[in-house]
Parts: C-alpha cells; structure tokens; sequence
C-alpha cells in the first residue's frame, strides 16, 4: 500500500510517499526514511529509493520518502535549500512517519549528500535507530583527497568526450557549454549551493557523528574516485569514536551505482543488514 501526503517543516508542506504492508500483523516496528542527494527528489537516484521501499514493503517494512523543502514537489525556495535546513526536514520526517504509521523507530537510508543529512539529524531524535549510508561523502575530516580525486576523475571523462566526434558537433553548433564545464571541474561537482552555508559551516560534524551510538551502514561503488578516501576516513572515525565500521564495496559500481546489477546488490545487501543487524539492535527501541 502507497500514499501520498504532506507534512510541514517552518511553514512549507513537504510531498511524501508511505509505503506499509497491507497485513498490519507483518509490519515490524523499524520504519525506513529515504534522504535523497543535494539534485534529487523522492525516488532516488535512477528510482532506487522507490525500488527499495516496494522490496521493503514486502518484507514488512515501512517506509517514508520525501523530497526536502526546495526540492522536488516541496515547497521552498529552491536557493534557501542547505544542509542545515535538509536536516531539519529529517527529523520532522522522522516525527511524522512515527505518528502516521504507529512504527516505533526509524533507520535513515541517505544517498550521497542524503547520507551528511544522515549523520547530522542521528542524534537528534531519540527514535533514530539505524542509518544505512550510500556513497558518503566525507564529514568530520578533509575532503581535499576525495575532491582530487573526483576532479581527475571528471577530467579524464571530459578528455575522453573531447575525442568524440558529437563534441566537436556540438562545438561547431554552439550547443556546448564550455563555461558550465568549467564551473563543474573547477567546483569538484557539487551543485550550486552545495559548498555550504554560513549556517552549514557551523554544524559540528564530529558531535553529530560521535553522538549518534546505533548501527550504520556504509555502502561504496568500487569504482567511484572517491571511496577510497571515504573508506580510510570514515573506518579512522568509527575507530576514534569507539564504534564499529561496518562497509560493503560493490565491485565496479560507479558513485551512483548505475547499472541493475549494482542497484540490486545496493539494495539487497541494505535490506539484509537491516533485518539480521539493524532490526535485531533497534528491538525494543521506541521514542519517548
């Protein structure tokens, strides 16, 4: 069973979708919440949010995906957008599945900048159980080897292209935006707005990180540029702050995962941790 519907975060209505299973008695207390990236909306990255919530669904999960304010069919300014603000919208996600859906605790699945929400809102609600992060960017710690990284990365597809004989046709017709290329290198591709707000700069990422004690799920594409550095800093973190680093590399996936093969590994593996590891440590788990 699906419905839409709004719930409203500092004056604007945010467009959800809840997904329950139709035999109440199979429903287990551990609700899912979808964070998607800085550019997406509710479904996900190629509609994996989606895909996984109806896989949920069938095995007796709840579960709740939203767009942020500014994003999607949400209201917002879309300029106003920041992390800050994407995780507030989390927690108020959070309060609202609880009170629609009787679950008693919730496991955030953020994808990319999805997964700093992730981290940020974990403390901040008692009912946040399990977090379950694909493709983390790097908080508490220096991004400046991944964004390398990502940057040659970039470079080297945008060399690629330039031996192509649909970039040259596209130069000749004027229809390539060589100032927007410019700004996506030079930008390590973040989005507008994505380098972060006064408001953003002053998050304590490492309180947020230290403070939240349940399980978490890091899942990587072995070939995105920058899990390497993701994977040594965040297995650095977890051992600093006397926490156990749980990851799960799938072989040849890019950043986005952007085959079935790879989306359906994302999935299974994300749905199996959170019956046999997140369900068993969040029994009894309820908010206060």
């Amino acid at each position: 069973m699906e419905r839409h519907g709004y719930f409203e975060v500092a004056g604007h209505r945010l467009l959800s979708a809840i997904h329950e299973p139709d035999d109440a008695a199979a429903r287990l207390p551990l609700a899912l919440v979808y964070l998607h990236g800085w550019a997406g909306y509710r479904i996900g990255p190629h509609q994996m949010f989606t895909k996984m919530a109806r896989r949920a669904e069938a095995q007796g999960f709840i579960s709740l995906r939203f767009d942020f304010r500014g994003r999607g069919d949400s209201e917002g300014a879309t300029t106003d957008t920041t992390l800050t603000t994407m995780i507030e919208d989390a927690v108020a996600a959070t309060e609202y599945v609880l009170k629609e859906t009787g679950a008693t605790s919730v496991a955030l699945v953020g994808d990319c900048s999805g997964s700093e929400v992730a981290i940020g809102a974990g403390p901040l609600h008692p009912a946040i159980a399990a977090q379950v992060l694909w493709s983390a960017p790097i908080v508490a710690g220096n991004r400046e080897r991944t964004d390398r990284a990502k940057r040659r990365s970039m470079l080297g597809a945008y060399g690629r292209k330039v031996l192509q004989r649909d970039t040259w046709a596209k130069l000749v017709q004027g229809r390539l935006q060589a100032d927007q290329i410019i700004k996506v290198i030079r930008g390590g591709g973040r989005g507008a707005g994505e380098g972060g707000s006064e408001s953003d700069r002053a998050i304590d990422w490492l309180a947020c990180f230290a403070g939240f004690r349940g399980p978490r799920l890091f899942i990587y594409g072995g070939n995105d540029p920058t899990t390497p550095g993701c994977v040594a800093h965040y297995r650095e973190l977890c051992e600093e702050v006397g926490q156990p680093f749980v990851v799960h590399v799938v072989e040849g996936a890019n950043h986005a995962f952007y085959s079935l093969a790879w989306e359906d590994e994302v999935i299974d593996t994300s749905l199996t941790w959170l019956r046999t590891q997140a369900l068993s440590e969040t029994a009894g788990h309820a908010t206060i």
